[in-house]
């Protein structure tokens, strides 16, 4: 005691040289934040609230804008709070975001996030938003000094932006996968000081053991740019000599505006303040590799995370060739507002680069590949269209012959149906590669198969072998399909199928394949023995913002929705099979979500991260679900709108009075339609545009905002994604289906008409 109070007195004296503390409590926490002051730089301290038995600690690494702090405690929840708080004094209103890169586990509820708090007492008002381990977001409050907090949830996982935002009483909450979109998760109307205290807040729940949290971008201030632009992306060599190298890349994004650009030199800062998206090294030398970066910055001085680097050699001499001209140019398809180009390749002594394209003389756009999508065009109107080829050296062919194409009439639409592939064997789902080729599965063959430059592949990927099963008019076989994130480097693709056991039965499993130049073998069985029958086979399969892989299985005729038994369930793993520490229902469970008769479509709010569901009803109650883990939606007990239960999740909307067997979904982020989402229909035949609304922090669909398109145009629509042009792909399932008229099914494209 002796030396404490010692060491006290001693403390009070020095800070009191600085200023005056109202409070002995806060006096004691300066204590504290003296131990640590040089970890984390002015304005930002330091302080354990709530006095946990482990002391947290905090640091920050200037070069990275990154902040680690750890914290342990019993918890930030209840009446009083335990964690380890890095925070400066704020007043009035503004906004702090930042970061969470990553949170370690030391227990499911551990808890990372940002924090607006009246005071540093343990008991005090404050509004936080943070996430855990393994229960998602929570945007807490607590509205009386001494009170008992209050919580809204999401689903999500780390690396995720989070954004606290105050406006006199009013503060929101809002979560984003990019920092650009941001989802608003709650909000709350709280009485607070105008001068108050905000920053990190970090708990183990657990008190003899820190968790840490990794935040990055933290930033705070009353108004003004606070996001960082993306980096640079898609950096190319655009020409190359032996002693210069001109280089492009995509614009980087930002919220309020890209002011200019940085470019490096194997690390080293080239030239800085480029406001151009290309750039010219020159002095390079002869017959050697060189390494490019780039970084945007905004007029904020905010700067971004280097692109992705471009590895360039120069030549050895001087090239002075030019290519061959293209030849068979041709129009593949056309709208009201654009036409596309195909050509044969060009020929060149070192190498053919990119292709100029050329609009009544004009440069329309340059591409690599040989075809190219001229978009911008008045309706009704003829056209003059030429392709030149150029090499690395800047050499350019002549022009080929001209094609001359009369756009289509203009449309109200804001898309145009094309048919891109015809003759289909039941398809099922859809996924796009980096490089503009289609994959999709075609159920009943067994098939995964290709479109290349608007043309499908007549040699299949792959075709499944025993122990792959499919039986006519059932609903298994070779269901869902996915690609992985890093596909352009690894060739990974994920498919779900029904399969026959060595006792007989039907299930289903999950399989890794590995794709080469339009070929695949199987590599890896991720998981197996999933319950499978004639019927609700489940089998979408999906790829979330967090890396993880989604897919659901159906639960025909089985009553039993325990933990032990896999029907009826919505699964996560990691991309190599394993099951997620952070899974609801422990490391050991693949489950996600329980309570499902037969789950057929995913897909995830942009900007939100909310997990979105359709599903099989029975008797006309099929249901559009938001899937929080380790929620349970109710079958076999509850469907439609009986699921007003305690611990039961209702649907957000269900089919009353109607049958539409929604199938695949996908949410659009471009043109009139952005923000809305499709789900296509089996029985219903017909695709819905779902508005979706928001209130108390939860994702609302009305009945009155639902829009029926393509009813009875094209049969049965199984799956819908929107590919990164803009463009939407589905897919029909007509013939060979249990119940299809027998029609040739098709993948057809909506062409963008905006």
């Amino acid at each position: 005691m002796i030396t404490r109070s010692k060491m006290m007195v001693l403390s009070l004296c020095i800070c009191m040289l600085i200023t005056l503390f109202p409070t002995l409590g806060f006096a004691e926490a300066e204590v504290e934040e003296e131990t640590a002051a040089a970890a984390v730089p002015s304005p930002w301290k330091q302080q354990n609230i709530g006095s946990p038995s482990v002391k947290g600690n905090a640091s920050y690494d200037p070069t990275a804008d990154q902040f680690s702090v750890s914290g342990a405690g019993k918890d930030i929840w209840g009446k009083s709070d335990q964690f380890n708080y890095v925070y400066q004094p704020w007043t009035g209103d503004g906004a702090i975001i930042a970061l969470v890169s990553s949170q370690t586990n030391s227990h499911e509820f551990a808890k990372a996030g940002i924090m607006i708090r009246e005071t540093l007492n343990a008991d005090s008002k404050h509004v936080d938003l943070l996430l855990t381990p393994s229960n998602g977001f929570t945007f807490q409050y607590r509205a009386e000094t001494g009170g008992t907090s209050q919580s809204e949830k999401i689903a999500s996982t780390s690396p995720a932006w989070i954004k606290l935002e105050r406006k006199g009483n009013v503060i929101k909450g809002y979560v984003s996968n990019n920092g650009l979109n941001w989802g608003d998760l709650g909000n709350v109307t709280l009485n607070m000081n105008a001068s108050l205290y905000v920053g990190l807040a970090v708990s183990s729940h657990n008190e003899s053991k820190l968790s840490t949290a990794i935040f990055d971008k933290v930033k705070v201030n009353a108004s003004g740019d606070v996001y960082p632009p993306t980096e640079p992306t898609h950096l190319q060599a655009t020409s190359v000599t032996d002693t210069t190298a001109s280089i492009s890349w995509t614009a980087s994004l930002d919220d309020v505006g890209v002011k200019d650009y940085d470019v490096y030199k194997d690390d080293v800062l080239a030239q800085a303040n480029v406001t151009d998206i290309s750039y010219t090294f020159t002095g390079l030398t002869p017959n050697t590799t060189y390494n490019f970066t780039v970084r945007a910055r905004d007029t904020a001085g905010n700067i971004s995370n280097a692109s992705s680097p471009l590895t360039v050699k120069t030549t050895n001499q001087t090239d002075t060739q030019a290519p061959t001209a293209p030849t068979e140019l041709v129009s593949s398809s056309k709208t009201s507002s654009s036409v596309h180009l195909t050509w044969t390749a060009s020929t060149d002594d070192v190498g053919v680069y990119e292709y100029d394209i050329y609009r009544n003389g004009s440069l329309a756009g340059n591409t690599s590949a040989t075809s190219f999508k001229v978009t911008g065009l008045t309706a009704n109107t003829t056209y003059s269209f030429t392709v030149k080829a150029r090499d690395l050296a800047g050499n350019i062919s002549v022009d080929s012959q001209a094609l001359s194409v009369k756009t289509n009439p203009a449309s109200s639409d804001p898309y145009t149906p094309e048919v891109v592939a015809n003759n289909l064997e039941t398809p099922w789902a859809i996924d796009f590669a980096p490089d503009g080729r289609i994959f999709f599965t075609e159920r009943n063959s067994g098939r995964v198969r290709v479109v290349e430059n608007g043309n499908l592949k007549s040699t299949p990927v792959i075709t499944l072998s025993s122990p792959f099963y499919y039986m006519p008019k059932s609903e298994g076989g070779l269901l869902g399909l996915a690609l992985d994130p890093n596909f352009a480097t690894n060739h990974y693709m994920y498919i779900y199928h029904s399969y026959k056991t060595s006792d007989n039965k039907v299930a289903n499993r999950v399989v890794r394949l590995k794709e080469n130049n339009n070929k695949a073998t199987i590599d890896k069985v991720l998981i197996t023995n999933l319950p499978g029958a004639v019927y609700h086979n489940g089998g979408r399969l999906k790829i979330g913002p967090d890396n993880k892989l989604y897919f659901g299985d159906g639960n025909y005729g089985n009553k039993d929705d325990t933990l032990s038994y896999l029907g009826g369930k919505i699964f996560r793993l990691n991309l190599d099979g394993t099951i997620p520490a952070d899974n609801p229902f422990g490391a050991s469970s693949p489950i996600y979500s329980r309570g499902h008769r037969n789950p057929q479509g995913l897909a995830w709010q942009p900007g939100t991260n909310r997990l979105f569901e359709s599903e099989h009803g029975e008797s006309s109650k099929d249901e559009i679900n938001f899937i929080e883990p380790g929620n349970n939606y109710g079958w076999p007990k509850y469907d439609g709108g009986n699921q007003n239960q305690a611990g039961i999740t209702p649907p957000l909307i269900y089919a009353s009075g109607t049958t539409w067997a929604p199938s695949g979904m996908t949410f659009v982020t471009q043109g009139p339609w952005a923000g809305n989402l499709l789900v296509t229909n089996l029985k219903g035949k017909q695709i819905i545009r779902m508005v979706i609304g928001e209130q108390n922090g939860k994702p609302t669909i009305n009945s009155s905002d639902l829009n029926y398109l393509f009813v009875n145009k094209y049969g049965r629509i199984r799956d819908i994604v929107e590919a990164p042009d803009g463009s939407l792909y589905f897919v029909t399932s007509n013939n060979g289906d249990k119940n299809g008229d027998g029609t040739p099914d098709k993948l057809v494209r909506l062409v963008p008409n905006f």
